[in-house]
């Protein structure tokens, strides 16, 4: 699957506990195609989870829950089986519970595709959100997610392909990325 993880990669994973940078409250990553961002992030994410909370739910974000599975959850749940987790995957609730070394997270499935899913992830309570690329997900639905991680330690991740400069996530995050508390890394081949 991989040889060796590239600087921007390792930093994705482990931003969380490196103490140059864990005082972010959140990451985004955008850049080149293939070039490695979503593994690493799904990765560290699942690593920041595993090593903070005990019984937490997580949100996975996605355009829509198959572009969610086929780009994020299979390549994610593949890895973390060889890793010895335990995935227990119940499709028709949309969730997955990871478990390793007696340590049980679960993680909900969202596809973001248009204004109406913001209502699918109202009135839950997050430990921290994975969006993966948000850039095509409506705003409503983001901030509908981001405002459900109210857990103290809650973070959040975000992943995109490179977008118009105009476009609302590209103005409200990327370029205040410093104000939000974002550290912002961009990837290229």
């Amino acid at each position: 699957m991989f040889q060796t993880f590239s600087p921007h990669q390792r930093l994705a994973m482990s931003w969380w506990s490196n103490p140059d940078t864990r005082h972010y409250d959140a990451i985004i990553c955008d850049g080149a195609v293939r070039s490695g961002k979503t593994l690493s992030m799904s990765i560290g994410f699942i690593s920041w989870v595993m090593s903070n909370f005990r019984g937490g739910s997580f949100a996975l974000c996605g355009k829509t829950i198959t572009s969610l599975k086929r780009n994020v959850m299979t390549p994610l749940l593949q890895l973390l089986g060889n890793l010895g987790f335990t995935c227990l995957e119940c499709a028709i609730k949309n969730y997955v519970d990871i478990t390793l070394s007696h340590v049980t997270n679960r993680f909900y499935l969202f596809g973001g595709k248009d204004e109406s899913s913001a209502a699918l992830i109202q009135v839950m309570t997050l430990c921290g959100v994975f969006l993966d690329e948000v850039a095509l997900m409506p705003r409503s639905f983001v901030e509908q997610a981001l405002a459900r991680c109210s857990v103290t330690g809650s973070r959040l991740w975000f992943n995109c392909n490179p977008g118009s400069s105009t476009y609302w996530f590209y103005q409200e995050w990327i370029r205040k990325a410093h104000e939000k508390y974002a550290l912002y890394v961009h990837f290229t081949m």
